[in-house]
């Protein structure tokens, strides 16, 4: 954690709030300008021979190939890898994706993945790729690539839905959604609407002239979002024309820990 945010989190719970407020104000601000789905100018290919630039790309000056195995086998690293950096590989938490297992990824569009190819997933081994490394250009060749190898899998078999569970601890989900989540700013302490923490003026008016107001968490029928899967991107990725930021500062264990909690403010069990 960068040493900024390091000191603020050690200044406790206001100081944390201070960081979902400073989250909030900026997309209240730009969130109609960053979220107004302005499409790409270029989009990617779908033709066999674009897919096959893309491949090439993969296993190649992309450097894909290294965490993420030989045309997306996971277990089939490049040969030329030495025993040091496939030992660092194995020891990566979180494990790279599995790029074959479409029901296991989190980006579901293609401008996701151009987002997090060209400027890297935080709190992974994803760095940003510098357009001096790949073009723009090559990066929507890969994307054919990567779809042609999520489809090269039979969809696995019927799982009960139990095993499918994306909740985790309710307690610390309780801790991430009144301070570093910053979710109380908006969605209410305890998932009140008319119980909020310490704010600026500004921020409260800021709120308050929404277009969309905050969903009531305590209120299933009025959320979007219904299953934990729709929750875990909604807080993962955010709401598009809406004042719900992507949440970078939280890691896939702290989405999972949160759900759990928005679990219990709607009455169901943990």
């Amino acid at each position: 954690m960068p040493a900024f945010l390091t000191a603020t989190a050690r200044s406790g719970r206001l100081g944390i709030l201070s960081i979902g407020s400073l989250c909030l104000a900026i997309s209240l601000t730009a969130g109609p300008l960053l979220w107004a789905g302005s499409s790409s100018p270029t989009k990617p290919g779908n033709r066999p021979q674009e897919a096959e630039q893309g491949r090439v790309l993969f296993n190649g000056k992309g450097l894909c190939s290294t965490c993420h195995g030989v045309d997306g086998h996971k277990g089939q690293l490049p040969p030329h890898l030495t025993q040091h950096i496939r030992d660092n590989i194995a020891h990566l938490d979180p494990a790279p994706a599995d790029l074959r297992q479409a029901r296991t990824l989190t980006l579901t569009t293609d401008k996701q993945r151009f987002e997090i190819i060209r400027h890297g997933h935080l709190r992974t081994a994803m760095y940003p790729i510098s357009k001096d490394t790949i073009s723009d250009e090559e990066i929507l060749a890969l994307l054919p690539y990567l779809a042609s190898i999520r489809g090269a899998v039979s969809p696995p078999a019927s799982v009960p839905a139990s095993s499918f569970s994306l909740r985790g601890d309710a307690n610390n989900g309780r801790q991430l959604y009144h301070e570093l989540g910053g979710c109380a700013i908006c969605h209410g302490i305890e998932g009140h609407l008319d119980s909020r923490p310490p704010m600026s003026a500004d921020l409260i008016s800021r709120l308050k002239a929404l277009p969309h107001p905050p969903a009531d968490l305590r209120h299933p029928s009025s959320l979007t979002a219904q299953s934990d899967e729709d929750l875990y991107r909604s807080i993962k990725l955010g709401h598009p024309g809406t004042a719900m930021y992507p949440k970078t500062l939280l890691r896939d264990e702290d989405i999972r820990d949160l759900i759990a909690y928005l679990a219990v403010l709607r009455g169901g069990s943990q």
